[in-house]
């Protein structure tokens, strides 16, 4: 395999949950060390979010814990500890970057901001990604996906239920989309010291993020002062779009027929009646839609989608957490792996969704049991004499347990 992208940098990994791990892990896929830092007392709580049942260690066997933090190296220090900051002042110099998305105020008070960082390397790199940034009235709150989600703006497009309370989206949406301009920003970064030589602060607000992807609406809201409005899948621009449920349990296709080229190439391919008659615009979306949802009816979602797609008519299977996993174009594509794990049974998992022409990256190892690299970090890359780690074990300021750990 040839050089991947990011071999040589080296990143301190202060994240935690979600956005912080993913933008991180990507940073791993593409080359770079990363070094995923917890305390033995404020450990990542993904930890032990769902874990495999009956395990002595359920805090190195959790499968989202395992998703998102592969291809690191597992260092505990307790940064609220003198000892711990300091073994962590001296790890800095070793690093290019540094990632963290405690709240605002969180690095400050541990007496490790950016100033203090540029003093154990000039030119450091610190991504801090509060959720609502390091500056405003906010600053200060805590952030979690669902709550960015519904103050990006977002709800507005994603509809209310019966009882008019927003909606969310299946997943707490700005997490990963943060994570990968996390991941832009830090590229960006060394982009710029290799020019400069000077490091970077970045800000980078998860909130502000998230509202940056809904930029159209924005611009329907500023500029002509309309509302986002409700229309399920449809689109107002084309002669129909939806989901179709086809034979079977819960197996649906989407479709979209764009103009009146698409209708006909459609009709010509299933043995659907194209003549549509005089109707208006909206009249005839819905007769197009009711037509489509009777052929799809009685036809396995596959042979539907493959006998639209051959017409030109853009499809696609609608394909649940299980059935992704079956897909034979991704397994084709060599998209999903398994790894071996020395607490859990293999599973499978997605590789890198960037796959270079120079090199295919994809996952390398398993994500780090707690603690696993203390001593090849402290002692190796550090010089720690082992007597020295041994007294930051039994201080608690290390560890490969966590401190009263809790699980889900």
């Amino acid at each position: 395999m040839k050089r991947l992208p990011l071999e040589g940098i080296r990143v301190a990994d202060l994240t935690m949950m979600w956005a912080g791990p993913y933008a991180t892990r990507v940073l791993a896929e593409m080359g770079a060390e990363v070094i995923k830092i917890e305390s033995p007392k404020a450990w990542d709580n993904i930890r032990t979010l769902i874990p495999q049942p009956g395990v002595a260690d359920p805090w190195n066997s959790s499968y989202y814990f395992n998703d998102y933090n592969r291809d690191k190296k597992s260092l505990t220090l307790d940064l609220a500890d003198a000892r711990g900051k300091a073994a962590f002042l001296r790890l800095v110099p070793h690093c290019d970057v540094v990632m963290e998305n405690y709240r605002a105020e969180v690095l400050d008070n541990l007496g490790l901001g950016y100033e203090v960082l540029r003093q154990a390397r000039g030119d450091i790199i610190l991504v801090s990604m509060a959720g609502y940034g390091k500056t405003g009235p906010e600053r200060d709150h805590v952030g979690f996906g669902p709550i960015i989600e519904q103050m990006s703006g977002l709800a507005s497009m994603t509809g209310y239920g019966d009882d008019g309370m927003p909606f969310k989206t299946g997943i707490s949406y700005g997490d990963p989309v943060a994570g990968q301009a996390a991941v832009a920003a830090v590229v960006l970064a060394l982009i710029r010291r290799r020019k400069t030589g000077e490091g970077a602060f970045i800000d980078l607000a998860q909130r502000e993020v998230m509202s940056t992807m809904i930029g159209e609406a924005f611009v329907a809201a500023s500029l002509r002062g309309e509302r986002p409005a409700h229309r399920g899948n449809r689109n107002s621009r084309y002669f129909a779009q939806g989901v179709y449920r086809c034979a079977g349990e819960e197996q649906w296709v989407a479709l979209t027929v764009r103009d009146a080229a698409d209708w006909e190439r459609l009709c010509a391919a299933t043995g659907l009646v194209e003549h549509l008659g005089a109707m208006s615009s909206e009249a005839r979306n819905e007769e197009i839609d009711r037509r489509i949802a009777g052929w799809c009816a009685w036809r396995e979602p596959q042979e539907v989608f493959e006998m639209v797609t051959r017409a030109g008519v853009p499809a696609g299977r609608v394909l649940d957490t299980k059935t992704i996993h079956e897909d034979r174009h991704l397994e084709e594509r060599g998209y999903w792996v398994e790894m071996p794990h020395p607490r859990m049974h293999a599973w499978k998992q997605p590789r890198s969704a960037w796959q270079l022409t120079e090199a295919q990256p994809g996952p390398r190892r398993h994500a780090p049991l707690f603690g696993e690299h203390n001593r090849e970090i402290l002692g190796g890359l550090l010089g720690m004499r082992p007597e020295e780690i041994d007294e930051l074990e039994a201080a608690g300021v290390i560890g490969d347990t966590p401190a009263n750990p809790g699980v889900g």
